[in-house]
């Protein structure tokens, strides 16, 4: 087995020199030319004397990511991805952190750097030649740099900092490599030609999606904002599209395609949970579609997977892939029975290397060789996989647990509501009070008491909401969840009472 990422690309290279490996709305850049400027960077990279160093790159989703990220792993280096939508405060620990030998950046983005000048060398996109400039610097470089594959990390990449602050976590070659040959498995499509996923590349689900294209040799299209009518229009010009999606994307979608005039290879979701709804009208509205939806994590790769027409197991996230193993477990680590709620653990080749420079982070998560998810969940006697909820999320009212995901799954089943997050407010008799935060869908409106009456019918009494707050609208992450983090700051503010 091939392992490192980059090795593929150089036969593509060879192979089919002319297929278009990135495709955008302006311009297309084939395997050839891809790697031509991979060996570049490479080039430049070395002559800036980095050797197994970091490389950050601080960019929205453009051709110059791509190219800067092969660029670092073919020169040994290793790439740090960094949302330009993060503060300047998380921008700035995160390259103290990593001290990046270089910084690739977009232009607009430098005032938030706090680095001396001189320390390290910065390079901005722009579309000139100036001084200072990615092109300036990459025009007389030459594309004649050797592989270097000493250097066993591909890349750290960060959480979304939707629980505070954002942590790094290192990726390997042999694990995405082993993860690539998994989706070819479990998803069993018929052709990877055309593969996108709109959301950012600074984001695991994207920047997996972009290297399994190059992997496989097919084209990636590259959608620099999430736009649901610009993704329909890709499709439509381009009906064998293969989409890595996240649930609110795909509602977008169906809010904006009309049944059968769409046709779409296949659609696969993760990064929060498909609704059974959402998953009958994706069935209407794409007919000829393979619908897939899947679990995992930045940190684990592929967990869990189900084919939506195929298999149906309402509220399940599917069976394990191939070579994963789930363990639920109570709190002294002891194995339960089938259908008992406890925490996930898993083991496969696919899961990170650990924290990046956070010892205690990495120890804490890694037991006996198993990963601890985070996550309480429970498997069926057929193997497949139930969330209850994360443990950071978990709220204990009167005593007894509530999952916030378990109350939520049941209040979006509710026309009048749009978007809802449960979470718990401390409460002197209660300890937490169970809050749910609502965004209507027009202008129906339902008391607290009929929100209470609506829960008894699917959960235990005790989880219901004691309390119900309207907002207009939620803050959201980049990568298109709902960011807790900040909800749950905002209400301590008082803002939203």
């Amino acid at each position: 087995m091939v392992m490192n990422l980059v090795e593929p690309l150089l036969r593509h290279a060879i192979d089919h020199a002319d297929r278009l490996a990135l495709s955008d709305d302006r311009t297309g850049m084939t395997y050839a030319a891809l790697v031509e400027r991979m060996k570049r960077i490479a080039c430049g990279l070395r002559q800036e004397g980095l050797k197994n160093d970091k490389v950050a790159i601080i960019s929205a989703n453009r051709c110059e990511f791509v190219e800067i990220f092969l660029g670092a792993v073919y020169a040994g280096c290793v790439p740090v991805p960094i949302d330009p939508k993060w503060s300047e405060t998380e921008m700035n620990e995160i390259l103290q952190l990593t001290q990046p030998g270089m910084i690739f950046i977009e232009a607009g983005q430098t005032p938030k750097l706090q680095v001396p000048e001189g320390e390290r060398r910065i390079l901005i996109f722009s579309s000139e030649e100036e001084i200072g400039s990615y092109e300036a610097w990459l025009a007389p470089l030459e594309a004649e740099a050797d592989l270097d594959d000493s250097n066993e990390l591909l890349f750290i990449g960060f959480t979304s900092g939707t629980t505070g602050k954002p942590k790094g976590y290192i990726r390997t070659h042999s694990s995405w490599i082993t993860s690539f040959a998994a989706t070819n498995e479990a998803f069993q499509l018929n052709r990877l030609e055309h593969i996108s996923a709109p959301g950012p590349f600074v984001h695991s689900l994207s920047l997996f999606a972009l290297m399994q294209s190059l992997h496989s040799g097919a084209t990636f299209h590259i959608i620099e904002h999430f736009d649901a009518e610009a993704v329909l229009q890709l499709c439509r010009r381009i009906p064998d599209m293969i989409l890595f999606v996240v649930p609110t994307m795909i509602e977008a979608l169906l809010q904006q395609a009309k049944p059968g005039q769409t046709s779409i290879q296949a659609l696969i979701s993760s990064g929060g949970q498909w609704l059974e709804a959402s998953r009958k009208r994706c069935m209407d509205v794409f007919p000829e579609a393979r619908l897939y939806e899947y679990y995992g994590s930045s940190e684990a790769s592929y967990i869990s997977y189900m084919d939506v027409r195929m298999e149906h197991k309402p509220q399940s996230v599917g069976r394990p892939f191939r070579g994963v193993e789930i363990s639920i477990r109570d709190e002294e680590f002891r194995e339960v029975p089938a259908g008992t709620v406890g925490q996930l653990y898993i083991r496969s080749g696919m899961m990170f290397s650990g924290y990046y420079q956070m010892p205690a982070e990495t120890a804490a998560v890694f037991r006996e060789g198993w990963l601890q998810l985070g996550d309480y969940a429970s498997v069926d006697t057929d193997g497949y996989l139930y969330m209850a909820g994360r443990v950071r999320n978990r709220m204990i009212s009167g005593g007894l647990n509530v999952f916030p995901e378990e109350v939520e799954a049941v209040l979006r089943q509710i026309p009048a509501i749009q978007e809802i997050m449960v979470m718990g407010l401390p409460d002197a008799y209660w300890g937490e009070r169970i809050t749910a935060i609502v965004q209507w869908s027009g202008e129906a409106r339902l008391s607290l008491e009929e929100i209470k009456d609506y829960c008894r019918l699917h959960l235990a009494s005790y989880k219901a909401p004691k309390q119900l707050v309207a907002v207009e609208r939620f803050i959201y992450t980049s990568s298109g969840k709902i960011s807790r983090h900040a909800m749950k700051e905002y209400m301590k503010r008082g803002a939203l009472c």
